[in-house]
Protein backbone atom coordinates (compact mmCIF):
# COMPACT_ATOMS: atom_id res chain seq x y z
CA UNK A 1 0.00 0.00 0.00
CA UNK A 2 2.83 2.42 0.87
CA UNK A 3 4.65 1.69 -2.40
CA UNK A 4 1.50 2.41 -4.39
CA UNK A 5 1.13 5.79 -2.66
CA UNK A 6 4.76 6.78 -3.39
CA UNK A 7 4.39 5.77 -7.02
CA UNK A 8 1.30 7.90 -7.44
CA UNK A 9 3.01 10.88 -5.81
CA UNK A 10 6.06 10.56 -8.11
CA UNK A 11 3.92 10.34 -11.20
CA UNK A 12 2.01 13.41 -10.14
CA UNK A 13 5.19 15.39 -9.61
CA UNK A 14 6.55 14.42 -13.02
CA UNK A 15 3.32 15.44 -14.65
CA UNK A 16 3.43 18.83 -13.02
CA UNK A 17 6.99 19.44 -14.06
CA UNK A 18 6.34 18.47 -17.58
CA UNK A 19 3.45 20.90 -17.83
CA UNK A 20 5.14 23.95 -16.22
CA UNK A 21 8.72 23.88 -17.39
CA UNK A 22 10.33 26.55 -19.60
CA UNK A 23 9.53 26.20 -23.26
CA UNK A 24 6.27 24.30 -22.71
CA UNK A 25 2.72 25.77 -22.74
CA UNK A 26 0.38 25.78 -19.74
CA UNK A 27 -1.44 22.46 -18.97
CA UNK A 28 -4.30 21.52 -21.12
CA UNK A 29 -7.80 20.83 -19.81
CA UNK A 30 -7.26 17.13 -20.06
CA UNK A 31 -4.08 17.36 -18.09
CA UNK A 32 -5.82 19.39 -15.42
CA UNK A 33 -8.59 16.78 -15.11
CA UNK A 34 -5.98 14.07 -14.89
CA UNK A 35 -4.20 15.91 -12.12
CA UNK A 36 -7.49 16.38 -10.29
CA UNK A 37 -8.28 12.71 -10.60
CA UNK A 38 -4.88 11.75 -9.36
CA UNK A 39 -5.22 14.03 -6.38
CA UNK A 40 -8.62 12.50 -5.59
CA UNK A 41 -7.11 9.03 -5.78
CA UNK A 42 -4.35 10.06 -3.45
CA UNK A 43 -6.85 11.41 -0.92
CA UNK A 44 -9.00 8.28 -1.13
CA UNK A 45 -5.90 6.16 -0.78
CA UNK A 46 -4.86 8.06 2.30
CA UNK A 47 -8.34 7.71 3.76
CA UNK A 48 -8.35 4.00 3.03
CA UNK A 49 -4.92 3.69 4.52
CA UNK A 50 -6.06 5.48 7.66
CA UNK A 51 -9.04 3.15 7.95
CA UNK A 52 -6.88 0.07 7.49
CA UNK A 53 -4.43 1.29 10.08
CA UNK A 54 -7.34 1.95 12.41
CA UNK A 55 -8.65 -1.53 11.91
CA UNK A 56 -5.23 -3.07 12.37
CA UNK A 57 -4.63 -1.08 15.47
CA UNK A 58 -7.96 -1.85 17.18
CA UNK A 59 -8.19 -5.55 16.20
CA UNK A 60 -11.21 -4.88 13.99
CA UNK A 61 -10.07 -7.29 11.28
CA UNK A 62 -9.87 -10.18 13.72
CA UNK A 63 -13.28 -9.28 15.04
CA UNK A 64 -14.58 -9.10 11.48
CA UNK A 65 -13.04 -12.49 10.76
CA UNK A 66 -14.67 -13.97 13.83
CA UNK A 67 -17.97 -12.44 12.85
CA UNK A 68 -17.60 -13.87 9.39
CA UNK A 69 -16.81 -17.31 10.81
CA UNK A 70 -19.85 -17.04 13.08
CA UNK A 71 -21.98 -16.00 10.11
CA UNK A 72 -20.60 -18.96 8.10
CA UNK A 73 -21.47 -21.35 10.93
CA UNK A 74 -24.94 -19.84 11.20
CA UNK A 75 -25.36 -20.21 7.44
CA UNK A 76 -24.18 -23.87 7.63
CA UNK A 77 -26.56 -24.57 10.51
CA UNK A 78 -29.34 -22.86 8.60
CA UNK A 79 -28.56 -25.05 5.59
CA UNK A 80 -28.71 -28.16 7.79
CA UNK A 81 -32.00 -27.02 9.32
CA UNK A 82 -33.28 -26.30 5.82
CA UNK A 83 -32.35 -29.82 4.69
CA UNK A 84 -34.08 -31.30 7.73
CA UNK A 85 -37.11 -29.15 7.08
CA UNK A 86 -37.12 -30.37 3.49
CA UNK A 87 -37.01 -33.99 4.68
CA UNK A 88 -39.87 -33.36 7.13
CA UNK A 89 -41.89 -31.66 4.38
CA UNK A 90 -41.29 -34.67 2.12
CA UNK A 91 -42.36 -37.01 4.94
CA UNK A 92 -45.47 -34.94 5.59
CA UNK A 93 -46.29 -34.96 1.88
CA UNK A 94 -45.95 -38.75 1.87
CA UNK A 95 -48.19 -39.03 4.91
CA UNK A 96 -50.71 -36.72 3.29
CA UNK A 97 -50.71 -38.85 0.15
CA UNK A 98 -51.14 -42.02 2.24
CA UNK A 99 -53.87 -40.26 4.19
CA UNK A 100 -55.60 -39.51 0.92
CA UNK A 101 -55.47 -43.17 -0.04
CA UNK A 102 -56.74 -44.17 3.42
CA UNK A 103 -59.51 -41.64 3.13
CA UNK A 104 -60.67 -43.19 -0.13
CA UNK A 105 -60.52 -46.66 1.46
CA UNK A 106 -62.54 -45.39 4.40
CA UNK A 107 -65.07 -43.82 2.07
CA UNK A 108 -65.43 -47.11 0.19
CA UNK A 109 -65.75 -49.01 3.48
CA UNK A 110 -68.42 -46.56 4.66
CA UNK A 111 -70.36 -47.03 1.44
CA UNK A 112 -70.12 -50.82 1.75
CA UNK A 113 -71.14 -50.58 5.40
CA UNK A 114 -74.14 -48.50 4.43
CA UNK A 115 -75.28 -51.15 1.94
CA UNK A 116 -74.78 -53.91 4.52
CA UNK A 117 -76.62 -51.86 7.15
CA UNK A 118 -79.57 -51.41 4.81
CA UNK A 119 -79.66 -55.15 4.20
CA UNK A 120 -79.47 -55.80 7.94
CA UNK A 121 -82.32 -53.35 8.54
CA UNK A 122 -84.49 -55.26 6.06
CA UNK A 123 -83.62 -58.57 7.73
CA UNK A 124 -84.27 -57.05 11.15
CA UNK A 125 -87.66 -55.80 10.04
CA UNK A 126 -88.50 -59.26 8.71
CA UNK A 127 -87.36 -60.89 11.95
CA UNK A 128 -89.32 -58.41 14.07
CA UNK A 129 -92.42 -59.12 11.98
CA UNK A 130 -91.94 -62.85 12.47
CA UNK A 131 -91.41 -62.32 16.20
CA UNK A 132 -94.59 -60.27 16.45
CA UNK A 133 -96.52 -62.98 14.63
CA UNK A 134 -94.96 -65.64 16.86
CA UNK A 135 -95.83 -63.66 19.98
CA UNK A 136 -99.45 -63.43 18.87
CA UNK A 137 -99.58 -67.17 18.26
CA UNK A 138 -97.85 -67.82 21.57
CA UNK A 139 -100.36 -65.63 23.40
CA UNK A 140 -103.20 -67.53 21.77
CA UNK A 141 -101.66 -70.91 22.58
CA UNK A 142 -100.90 -69.87 26.15
CA UNK A 143 -104.48 -68.74 26.60
CA UNK A 144 -105.80 -71.98 25.14
CA UNK A 145 -103.36 -74.13 27.06
CA UNK A 146 -103.89 -72.75 30.55
CA UNK A 147 -106.73 -75.13 31.26
CA UNK A 148 -104.79 -78.08 29.85
CA UNK A 149 -101.75 -77.16 31.96
CA UNK A 150 -103.88 -77.24 35.07
CA UNK A 151 -105.16 -80.69 34.14
CA UNK A 152 -101.67 -81.95 33.47
CA UNK A 153 -100.48 -80.64 36.82
CA UNK A 154 -103.39 -82.32 38.54
CA UNK A 155 -102.68 -85.58 36.74
CA UNK A 156 -99.01 -85.39 37.69
CA UNK A 157 -100.04 -84.98 41.30
CA UNK A 158 -102.37 -87.92 40.84
CA UNK A 159 -99.65 -90.13 39.47
CA UNK A 160 -97.33 -89.15 42.29
CA UNK A 161 -100.01 -89.98 44.81
CA UNK A 162 -100.70 -93.30 43.10
CA UNK A 163 -97.04 -94.16 43.22
CA UNK A 164 -96.91 -93.43 46.92
CA UNK A 165 -100.02 -95.50 47.49
CA UNK A 166 -98.63 -98.32 45.35
CA UNK A 167 -95.94 -98.86 47.95
CA UNK A 168 -98.73 -99.63 50.42
CA UNK A 169 -99.97 -102.33 48.08
CA UNK A 170 -96.75 -104.34 48.12
CA UNK A 171 -98.35 -107.11 50.11
CA UNK A 172 -101.07 -107.59 47.51
CA UNK A 173 -98.54 -107.51 44.71
CA UNK A 174 -96.28 -109.96 46.53
CA UNK A 175 -99.20 -112.30 46.94
CA UNK A 176 -99.98 -112.04 43.23
CA UNK A 177 -96.37 -112.75 42.35
CA UNK A 178 -96.34 -115.77 44.65
CA UNK A 179 -99.23 -117.23 42.71
CA UNK A 180 -97.73 -116.38 39.30
CA UNK A 181 -96.24 -119.82 38.82
CA UNK A 182 -99.60 -121.41 39.48
CA UNK A 183 -101.17 -118.99 37.01
CA UNK A 184 -98.62 -119.91 34.37
CA UNK A 185 -99.27 -123.58 34.89
CA UNK A 186 -103.00 -123.10 34.59
CA UNK A 187 -102.51 -120.92 31.55
CA UNK A 188 -100.54 -123.66 29.84
CA UNK A 189 -103.40 -126.06 30.48
CA UNK A 190 -105.84 -123.69 28.79
CA UNK A 191 -103.43 -122.67 26.05
CA UNK A 192 -105.31 -124.29 23.25
CA UNK A 193 -108.54 -122.37 23.96
CA UNK A 194 -107.90 -118.66 24.99
CA UNK A 195 -111.49 -117.57 24.35
CA UNK A 196 -112.77 -120.31 26.63
CA UNK A 197 -110.43 -119.04 29.34
CA UNK A 198 -111.69 -115.49 28.84
CA UNK A 199 -115.32 -116.57 28.97
CA UNK A 200 -114.56 -118.51 32.16
CA UNK A 201 -113.24 -115.31 33.82
CA UNK A 202 -116.22 -113.29 32.54
CA UNK A 203 -118.67 -115.87 33.96
CA UNK A 204 -116.92 -115.82 37.33
CA UNK A 205 -117.18 -112.02 37.34
CA UNK A 206 -120.89 -111.94 36.64
CA UNK A 207 -121.32 -114.61 39.34
CA UNK A 208 -119.45 -112.26 41.70
CA UNK A 209 -116.74 -114.86 42.30
CA UNK A 210 -114.26 -112.04 42.22
CA UNK A 211 -111.20 -113.85 43.58
CA UNK A 212 -111.55 -116.67 41.02
CA UNK A 213 -112.30 -114.21 38.24
CA UNK A 214 -109.20 -112.15 39.07
CA UNK A 215 -106.99 -115.26 38.89
CA UNK A 216 -108.58 -116.36 35.62
CA UNK A 217 -108.04 -112.97 33.95
CA UNK A 218 -104.45 -112.86 35.26
CA UNK A 219 -103.85 -116.27 33.65
CA UNK A 220 -105.34 -114.99 30.41
CA UNK A 221 -103.19 -111.85 30.32
CA UNK A 222 -100.04 -113.80 31.17
CA UNK A 223 -100.61 -116.34 28.39
CA UNK A 224 -102.24 -114.13 25.74
CA UNK A 225 -101.05 -110.51 26.23
CA UNK A 226 -101.61 -109.76 22.51
CA UNK A 227 -105.02 -111.43 22.17
CA UNK A 228 -107.98 -109.34 21.01
CA UNK A 229 -109.68 -109.90 24.38
CA UNK A 230 -106.60 -108.82 26.39
CA UNK A 231 -107.85 -105.23 26.80
CA UNK A 232 -111.22 -106.52 28.02
CA UNK A 233 -109.53 -108.87 30.48
CA UNK A 234 -107.49 -105.99 31.84
CA UNK A 235 -110.59 -103.81 32.13
CA UNK A 236 -112.52 -106.53 34.01
CA UNK A 237 -109.67 -106.79 36.49
CA UNK A 238 -110.24 -103.12 37.29
CA UNK A 239 -113.98 -103.70 37.62
CA UNK A 240 -113.38 -106.66 39.96
CA UNK A 241 -111.26 -104.58 42.37
CA UNK A 242 -113.77 -101.72 42.11
CA UNK A 243 -116.59 -104.09 43.01
CA UNK A 244 -114.57 -105.37 45.96
CA UNK A 245 -114.06 -101.79 47.19
CA UNK A 246 -110.28 -101.98 46.65
CA UNK A 247 -110.15 -98.49 45.14
CA UNK A 248 -106.32 -98.24 44.90
CA UNK A 249 -106.00 -101.54 43.01
CA UNK A 250 -108.95 -100.58 40.80
CA UNK A 251 -107.21 -97.30 39.87
CA UNK A 252 -103.97 -99.12 39.02
CA UNK A 253 -105.69 -101.78 36.88
CA UNK A 254 -107.74 -99.18 34.99
CA UNK A 255 -104.55 -97.18 34.45
CA UNK A 256 -103.00 -100.23 32.73
CA UNK A 257 -105.88 -100.20 30.24
CA UNK A 258 -105.21 -96.54 29.44
CA UNK A 259 -101.44 -96.92 29.09
CA UNK A 260 -101.12 -100.36 27.51
CA UNK A 261 -104.06 -100.04 25.10
CA UNK A 262 -104.35 -96.34 24.18
CA UNK A 263 -107.36 -95.61 22.00
CA UNK A 264 -109.08 -98.89 22.87
CA UNK A 265 -112.86 -99.09 23.25
CA UNK A 266 -112.54 -99.57 27.00
CA UNK A 267 -110.43 -96.44 27.52
CA UNK A 268 -113.34 -94.00 28.20
CA UNK A 269 -114.88 -96.45 30.68
CA UNK A 270 -111.49 -96.92 32.39
CA UNK A 271 -111.07 -93.12 32.79
CA UNK A 272 -114.62 -92.82 34.13
CA UNK A 273 -114.14 -95.61 36.68
CA UNK A 274 -110.79 -94.14 37.74
CA UNK A 275 -112.57 -90.85 38.44
CA UNK A 276 -115.21 -92.67 40.50
CA UNK A 277 -112.52 -94.58 42.43
CA UNK A 278 -110.73 -91.31 43.33
CA UNK A 279 -114.04 -89.86 44.45
CA UNK A 280 -114.51 -92.92 46.72
CA UNK A 281 -111.06 -92.21 48.21
CA UNK A 282 -112.04 -88.56 48.84
CA UNK A 283 -109.61 -87.20 46.20
CA UNK A 284 -112.11 -84.85 44.59
CA UNK A 285 -109.60 -82.84 42.60
CA UNK A 286 -108.27 -85.94 40.80
CA UNK A 287 -111.81 -87.18 40.29
CA UNK A 288 -112.84 -83.91 38.59
CA UNK A 289 -109.76 -83.91 36.35
CA UNK A 290 -110.47 -87.44 35.08
CA UNK A 291 -114.16 -86.78 34.55
CA UNK A 292 -113.37 -83.62 32.56
CA UNK A 293 -110.87 -85.62 30.52
CA UNK A 294 -113.63 -88.04 29.56
CA UNK A 295 -115.74 -85.07 28.40
CA UNK A 296 -112.87 -83.48 26.43
CA UNK A 297 -111.50 -86.58 24.74
CA UNK A 298 -114.67 -88.62 24.23
CA UNK A 299 -117.50 -86.05 24.11
CA UNK A 300 -119.87 -88.32 22.11
CA UNK A 301 -119.46 -91.42 24.26
CA UNK A 302 -121.97 -92.73 26.84
CA UNK A 303 -119.24 -92.32 29.45
CA UNK A 304 -119.11 -88.57 28.64
CA UNK A 305 -122.83 -88.22 29.50
CA UNK A 306 -122.27 -90.04 32.80
CA UNK A 307 -119.19 -87.91 33.57
CA UNK A 308 -121.07 -84.66 32.86
CA UNK A 309 -123.91 -85.66 35.13
CA UNK A 310 -121.54 -86.66 37.91
CA UNK A 311 -119.58 -83.40 37.67
CA UNK A 312 -122.84 -81.48 38.08
CA UNK A 313 -123.62 -83.47 41.21
CA UNK A 314 -120.14 -82.86 42.63
CA UNK A 315 -120.48 -79.09 42.13
CA UNK A 316 -123.85 -79.04 43.89
CA UNK A 317 -122.33 -80.84 46.84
Amino acid sequence: MKMKTAFISTALAALLLSGCGPGFPIMTKEQEELVTNVETLVKENDSLKARVEKLEGSGGIETLKRDMESVKRSVAEANIATDRLGQEIASVKGAVEEGGNDRESIKNAIRETGVAAASLKDKLASIESAIASGQQRLAFLESAGQGQDQRLLALKDTVAELESRASALEKSVSSARASSEALKTQAKEAKDDPEALYQKGYGETTAKEYSKAAMTFQKFLTSYPEHKFAVNAQYWLGEIYYAKGDWEMAILEFDKVIKKYPGAEKTPASLLKQGFAFEKLGSMREAKVLLREVLDKYPKSNEASIAKKRLGQIKQN
